[in-house]
């Protein structure tokens, strides 16, 4: 739909976005035009009225765009999917659109919804105002009816098992350095498969797999497609399940979908849902939202259909 109206708009941009091994194509190959005086002149050109700020270090980014949208403004975002999602829980619910300049290391969001991944195709998206509203997925710790967990937000992804222990291992490497994480790496690879219980959608069953997935849209982590027809306005969660395969199996299927290369494995299941309980029979297991770690099991995933509204 389009916007009958145009809100004036707060620009956040962060400075050091990108430049991840592995990083796709940049947002424009003239970085002067990524400068954040350039994106507000160049949304300034078409007609918008911009607040600019570029964020620091500690600068809370949800706050900023809680309170921008508090003062009826419209939220776009120049950064990488952590930015954006952080942004983008905050306009949960709310009336603020969100618009995103892609200048990621992977994009995932901007790309598994539907935002262009060049400057001048973004900013008309952004000053044309058409508005896409996308699901939001929501991890709350705790039993299924827990009202008093704290709730965490992903756009693309959460898991369970081999899959949260893999992004806890690349948080260690970002803290402690290569050598510690390749360390964390092994054991993790080397644990014992533990028993899970699951109740999807009502339906209650268990399984051994290593990991388990809970897709919001196409594309997660470091590029992986692993469930590459998932639509992020479809009103599901897309539940990947890797059943009788190794821990080793696993890691290599998610290294064959890296960077967007769908590769079908038959023992691979994907089940849409609107719910998803997980908690280990024995012990606990980690849990991650987006790539960062939220706690162990039991945790449960929901789907908040609609709930976030984006430029496109």
């Amino acid at each position: 739909m389009d916007e009958p109206g145009r809100r004036a708009i707060l620009l956040l941009v962060n400075p050091v976005a990108g430049g991840k091994v592995g990083s796709g194509p940049l947002l424009s190959a003239d970085p002067e035009r990524l400068e954040p005086a350039a994106l507000a002149a160049a949304l300034r050109a078409r007609g918008l009225e911009v607040e600019s700020r570029e964020l620091g270090p500690d600068d809370d980014v949800g706050e900023l765009a809680r309170e921008g949208a508090e003062r009826g403004l419209d939220i776009v975002v120049a950064g990488g999917d952590g930015t954006v999602g952080l942004a983008a829980a905050a306009l949960v619910d709310q009336a603020a659109t969100l618009g995103i300049l892609a200048l990621g290391s992977f994009n995932n969001v901007a790309h598994g919804i539907g935002i262009p991944l060049t400057l001048g195709p973004a900013l008309e998206a952004i000053s044309r105002g058409r508005v896409r509203q996308v699901d939001v997925g929501e991890a709350r710790g705790g039993a299924a009816d827990a009202t008093d967990a704290a709730v965490e937000y992903f756009l693309e992804a959460a898991g369970v098992g081999l899959d949260a222990a893999g992004f806890g291992v690349v948080e260690l490497q970002e803290r402690h350095g290569l050598r510690r994480a390749l360390g964390a790496l092994w054991r993790v690879l080397r644990g014992r498969k533990r028993r899970m219980r699951l109740v999807i959608d009502g339906q209650r069953r268990r399984t051994r797999a290593p990991a388990i997935t809970v897709c919001n849209g196409p594309y997660h982590g470091f590029g992986f497609a692993l469930a590459p027809a998932a639509d992020p306005a479809d009103g599901q969660l897309d539940v990947a399940i890797f059943f009788r395969m190794s821990r080793f199996e696993v890691l290599r299927h998610f290294l064959r979908v890296a960077r967007r290369r769908p590769f079908r494995e038959p023992r691979l299941r994907l089940i849409a849902c609107r719910q998803l309980s997980v908690d280990a029979v024995q012990g606990v297991l980690p849990v991650h939202a987006d790539g960062r770690s939220i706690g162990t099991t039991p945790v449960t995933f929901r789907v908040r259909a609609g709930a976030l509204r984006v430029f496109v």
